[in-house]
């Protein structure tokens, strides 16, 4: 027979595995078994071309991931991810601005996703592991200024931001990803 706890490392290896495997950064963050993630995978740079290399635009594409490996559902989630380029968002999928504002929008100083359409996140003791489930991916594309390619703008932390939940300090590096 299988453990609860045995099942919960083999979802998280699996998620590391495949992040590992297609994206070329990852910070991850573990918070009373939910884990979240936030990888970046694309950027380009976009017109106008400016002399300040500060201020040239850059397209960016990243993943944000919510995966309950808890024992509880995640009623209503929440991450808060904290950006950090002058960010300008212009889609989210699975996800709204939980403050109402609508994309396109400025993001630059932080912003709290919510989920949508799915806003509970399941155990694997209650889905016999679904992941469809037990996880939202928010795929993200935007503009960030810059920040050029091979960098990776990532954002200053990314946290859960339900109340009841302690979180541990943001990890990750390159194509390194750290569990906790």
């Amino acid at each position: 027979m299988i453990s609860l706890r045995n099942l919960c490392s083999f979802f998280t290896v699996l998620l590391a595995t495949i992040i590992l495997t297609t994206t070329s950064f990852t910070d991850a963050q573990s918070c009373n078994g939910i884990l979240v993630s936030y990888s970046s995978s694309a950027g380009v740079q976009l017109p106008p071309n400016v002399t300040d290399p500060k201020k040239q635009p850059y397209r960016f594409e990243s993943t944000l991931s919510v995966l309950n490996n808890g024992l509880d559902e995640l009623k209503s989630w929440k991450v808060a991810v904290e950006f950090q380029h002058d960010e300008y968002l212009v889609s989210a999928s699975n996800a709204v601005l939980a403050d109402g504002t609508t994309l396109p929008a400025q993001v630059g100083n932080g912003t709290v996703f919510a989920g949508f359409p799915q806003t509970d996140l399941k155990t694997a003791v209650e889905t016999a592991g679904d992941l469809t489930q037990m996880q939202a991916q928010v795929s993200l594309v935007g503009t960030v200024f810059g920040v050029a390619p091979p960098d990776v703008p990532l954002p200053k932390s990314i946290n859960l931001a339900n109340d009841g939940f302690i979180c541990q300090k943001t990890t990750g590096q390159g194509t390194f990803f750290s569990f906790f």
